[in-house]
């Protein structure tokens, strides 16, 4: 998994870069990181719904979360619509059994996001040109 001293020294790394930036991409680097950014109480609160998956979905984890909406959604079926709801059960448990590191990691999770998501705002910014001075024409 990811450490906290890592993922701080990762973050340090990209600041640095940021501080590099021009007026004009500094600007445009905080409407893209703005925009984009995740924060770890919404991903704590969506986490206590695990089974659904839904803290997948919040950092964009698209597969991981249908992955698990799917199987809650089979075993809440099997759970309650079935004459073996000893299978939904199993199958809820091992989704849970699956999702607790999440639930436990979350801080990391979302600060390792967020450094992924600095490095792709400093990917897309334009490139700019070296200022030209005029020569006069003579």
């Amino acid at each position: 998994m990811f450490s906290e001293k890592e993922l701080n020294l990762e973050e340090t790394e990209l600041r640095e870069q940021v501080s590099l930036l021009t007026p004009a991409q500094h600007e445009k680097y905080l409407q893209m990181e703005q925009s984009l950014r995740k924060h770890p109480g919404t991903y704590a609160a969506l986490n206590w719904f695990f089974l659904l998956g839904l803290h997948h979905f919040y950092l964009r984890r698209w597969p991981r979360g249908i992955i698990d909406l799917l199987l809650s959604s089979i075993a809440l079926y099997v759970l309650l619509n079935t004459d073996s709801p000893a299978y939904g059960g199993a199958l809820l448990l091992a989704v849970a059994i699956i999702e607790v590191p999440q639930l436990l990691n979350y801080e990391h999770l979302v600060h390792s996001h967020n450094n992924q998501m600095m490095r792709r705002c400093l990917r897309r910014l334009p490139k700019t040109a070296p200022a030209i001075a005029d020569k006069p024409k003579r």
